[in-house]
């Protein structure tokens, strides 16, 4: 029972005591993804660590949202997450079986004495001397509080770091508003070979003509998307025999601010009436898809960007266009700007940058040729140096650091950011997305927690070169196999192997050859990378 205060604004609820459930070396917030590898991370090194999961699940996206397709950089944790899913029949290129992720995920946090907390949401955080030092978790009994050393904001919403008062931004600038949101779904019963190998897809890959004969006709009630985003095969199921099933990215929801519990809601419903259209929409229009039907729609919403902290360092358009590199480098990016439109359908592959003094449409790769919204009063899309068409150049295999600067929040102490949530202005957090990428900054966040509780260090005063020691020997790929990173030693940079390559680099090849051979076609017959190939 809760004694309460009527007020002018709302209740005012009497204090009451907090019972603490327990005390760790390190918490993690957020079970997706980064939280998952956070937490293996500082496990793994012998830390008493916990993960706090809202939901029921390990992996967030990838696994609850259907979101099968973890790309970029892999490495140390991830590549044995990769082995282990190979080992159970969840693995084919870069598909992934959203069921078995969830039981490698499980097997693997319990092989390394992490703990979690499934239905645990965190609704607080209990600051003291301007130190995160517990959260406050609902429970089926109510209010708990779970103690720490150090904490890492895996929520994606940056939740632990805006109830501690840390300095937030939320969505674009000036109204807030997140980029469109996705409810993936599951169709079954398709026949994958007929799909593959039709001439509708060989003329239509992205299945832009489909739709825009599908608005005319009246199939479509209205533009969800003017292009297919990507379709993934699911491995270890019914395969070549007409009945397999595929996770599909279509469905958008436009308006966004996913931190509003009204909003959300508004987008699941929405979400699941676009899932019945599209499915049937499907059936009926595109080969190989006669026999098939909705299986599942996914249990999380797929949030692109909500709240990120505002850090020691911000990672910036700029940044993501120059393929910037960084001392303190604690992962890694091939992914160019992918902002998925707010309002419209549509998608955004460019950034306004000032070059020379005017402005210009940049793409920070070849990739960028693909976005389907062109830049305003059709401006040409540009190279870095402001080069547009056949004399645009990019770096063969670019990439770009993510810095450990832009985990850790400012005037805030024990606590690190990972995920999507990290310090970003918009165009830069829509490349530094992707699973792996949340991933490795994961790995890395549940490094840093782990040594700061050894060496009893905040996370700003952790020697960065010490950090990046300990990620290298745990087979972290940090690029040192392609420059010198200072500080470390020479022999060091020989250490890392690529097992599992970067897809994302072999599709920008594929894409810049179809350029030079045809020319850009921004939005005609530009094959989607991820369709069919991993």
């Amino acid at each position: 029972m809760i004694a309460l205060k009527k007020t002018e604004n709302g209740i005012q609820v009497k204090e009451r005591e907090v019972p603490v459930m327990d005390f760790y070396d390190v918490v993690v917030i957020g079970g997706g993804v980064a939280g998952a590898a956070a937490g293996m991370a500082a496990g793994k090194r012998g830390m008493k660590t916990i993960i706090l999961e809202t939901f029921t699940a390990l992996g967030g996206l990838t696994t609850l949202g259907l979101v099968n397709i973890p790309l970029d950089f892999v490495s140390g944790l991830g590549k044995e997450m990769f082995q282990e899913l190979e080992k159970v029949q969840g693995l084919w290129h870069r598909n992934t079986d959203p069921e078995k992720h969830k039981l490698v995920l499980d097997r693997m946090i319990r092989k390394y004495n992490c703990d979690v907390l499934f239905q645990a949401q965190v609704i607080d955080s209990i600051v003291e001397d301007n130190a995160i030092v517990g959260v406050v978790i609902q429970t089926k009994t109510g209010p708990k509080a779970i103690m720490g050393k150090q904490f890492v904001d895996a929520s994606g919403d940056s939740d632990a770091a805006y109830f501690a008062g840390a300095e937030t931004v939320c969505g674009r600038p000036g109204d807030g508003m997140s980029q469109a949101c996705s409810l993936e779904f599951i169709l079954s019963g398709v026949d994958w070979d007929k799909y593959v190998t039709s001439p509708q897809k060989a003329d239509d890959p992205r299945w832009l003509k489909a739709i825009r004969k599908g608005l005319e006709s009246g199939a479509l009630p209205y533009e969800v998307d003017n292009h297919l985003n990507w379709i993934t095969h699911l491995p270890g199921r019914p395969q070549h025999c007409g009945m397999d099933e595929v996770s599909i990215c279509f469905s958008h929801s436009r308006n966004c601010f996913p931190i509003d519990t009204h909003d959300l809601t508004r987008m699941y419903l929405e979400g699941r009436e676009q899932a019945d259209f599209l499915a049937k929409f499907i059936k009926e229009n595109i080969d190989g898809f006669q026999n098939s039907w909705l299986s599942s729609t996914g249990a999380l919403m797929g949030v692109r960007e909500s709240r990120r902290i505002v850090g020691e360092y911000i990672l910036t358009a700029s940044d993501i266009a120059h393929l910037r590199k960084f001392d303190d480098v604690i992962a890694m990016s091939t992914h160019g700007y992918d902002i998925h439109n707010y309002e419209g359908p549509g998608n955004i592959k460019w950034a306004a940058m000032d070059i020379n003094g005017e402005t210009k449409y940049v793409i920070c790769n070849a990739g960028g040729w693909g976005s389907t919204t062109p830049p305003p009063n059709g401006a040409p899309l540009v190279d870095v140096n402001g080069r547009p068409g056949d004399e645009a150049e990019f770096e063969p295999g670019g990439y770009y650091d993510i810095p450990f600067r832009a985990l850790i929040p400012k005037k805030l102490d024990n606590l690190l950011a990972a995920g999507r949530n990290l310090s970003s202005d918009v165009e830069a957090q829509s490349g530094a997305r992707l699973i792996m990428a949340c991933f490795a900054m994961g790995e890395a966040a549940g490094t840093a927690a782990a040594l700061c509780v050894r060496k009893q260090l905040r996370p700003r005063e952790l020697n960065r070169v010490d950090l990046q020691k300990e990620l290298i020997a745990s087979g972290v790929n940090l690029g040192q196999n392609t420059r010198k990173i200072p500080g470390l030693p020479e022999d060091i940079h020989t250490a890392f192997e690529e097992v599992y390559a970067n897809p994302e680099m072999k599709s920008r090849e594929d894409i810049e050859k179809h350029r030079k051979a045809g020319g850009r076609k921004m939005d005609a017959d530009l094959k989607n990378p991820w369709d069919g190939k991993w």
